[in-house]
């Protein structure tokens, strides 16, 4: 056994002179042997060998093996081992803590009632530890809030709480293939032409996306449901809102120009030729560019280009006043936006908000159009 904590590299490399070279200015080798002219071997101090080895990844030098030799690398995997036994003894001991609660749900037979809704209310009123969960109970809890359920039963499974619900089945007059028609927009009803269903809404109400316009149904003089296909237009004073916020003083990062740059020429994936200006900057940018040299010629040469700009930072410093209208812009563009194909434009207004620095455009864009679109569940 070998008392010197040292580590041996074997490389393979084209230009061994200028990598020795280069390696000797920045670390202490030892034992250089040059096998050929492909390859070389060196020794160097235990505690230096993971600098070393950074130190050729980074320029593409292929490393046949690394040996590794004394105490400290003895005493290194005896640690690594410890600390495996002891890592799993804690997974292990975690584990059997973790594994007597219940830390998912699994809700199987839901068509229209909302899983999230049911995983919510078994969370919030019943214990999470297994020792504690009375199945029955929340069998019955579960069928006396919610309307929706004709049955349930549930079960443990590992980790996971399965509920298995049967709903009750809704009356077909009503849910049947015709779906409402409901509001894609946020807007104030200004006129309705029914043809078919059940009105939700009257002319002077405001919704909202998503409300219930006109229901799929009509209830006959007897007082039965019955089903019918929802249509109607429903023209409305629809609110396209758009925002800008202006700061009085931020930091801008912009490039001064300055450029430093590298160049690499590799073949076969090795540099063999570099050239690099030091870089001083102490903000920058980098990007990388790599050109294909194969044009007249059969080797796969490589030029790989860094280019690595110069950034600093200035304060900028505007007063609203000065730029509102730029600003009024912006914020009209962004409500623009959201008007899609619509041309009657009846109305348009801003609001300001001065806050600490900030000032928030709020601008309104209120067409007239059609609203509503059939439900897809």
């Amino acid at each position: 056994m070998k008392f010197r904590n040292e580590s041996i590299f074997h490389l393979k490399t084209l230009n061994q002179e200028k990598l020795l070279n280069s390696l000797c200015k920045k670390f202490s080798l030892t034992k250089i042997d040059r096998l050929n002219e492909k390859e070389v071997k060196f020794s160097c101090d235990y505690s230096k060998y993971k600098k070393i080895e950074k130190y050729l990844k980074e320029r593409n030098t292929e490393i046949i093996s690394i040996s590794h030799f004394g105490v400290m690398w003895r005493l290194s995997q005896v640690l690594t081992s410890f600390g495996l036994i002891f890592a799993i003894l804690f997974i292990s001991i975690g584990f059997s803590i973790q594994y007597q609660y219940i830390w998912q749900y699994e809700i199987l037979g839901t068509e229209k009632l909302d899983k999230n809704s049911v995983v919510s209310f078994i969370a919030e009123n019943f214990d999470k530890k297994k020792s504690k969960i009375d199945i029955v109970e929340i069998e019955t809890a579960l069928a006396n809030k919610f309307n929706e359920i004709s049955f349930a039963s549930c079960i443990i499974k590992g980790q996971t709480l399965v509920v298995n619900i049967k709903e009750k089945l809704l009356p077909d007059e009503k849910y049947g293939q015709f779906q409402p028609i409901i509001s894609q927009k946020n807007a104030k009803i200004t006129k309705i032409e029914l043809i078919s269903g059940t009105l939700n809404v009257k002319v002077g109400d405001f919704v909202e996306v998503g409300d219930v316009l006109v229901e799929p149904y009509v209830i006959d003089s007897s007082g039965e449901i019955k089903k019918v296909e929802a249509n109607a237009k429903i023209y409305a004073e629809v609110y396209n809102e758009g925002s800008a916020d202006h700061y009085e003083s931020f930091i801008d990062v912009y490039r001064t120009g300055r450029v430093c740059e590298e160049s690499v020429v590799t073949l076969f994936g090795l540099p063999i030729y570099t050239f690099k200006t030091e870089n001083t900057f102490k903000m920058y940018e980098v990007e990388y560019e790599t050109t294909n040299l194969i044009q007249n010629n059969f080797l796969p040469f490589k030029l790989k280009k860094t280019k690595i700009y110069e950034l600093e930072e200035r304060v900028v410093e505007t007063k609203f006043e000065d730029v509102q209208d730029e600003y009024l812009q912006k914020a009209r563009q962004n409500a623009l936006e959201k008007c899609e194909d619509c041309d009657k434009i009846i109305d348009e207004y801003y609001t300001l908000r001065h806050l600490s620095g900030i000032t928030v455009v709020n601008y309104c864009i209120v067409t007239l159009e059609e609203i509503g679109e059939k439900y897809v569940g």
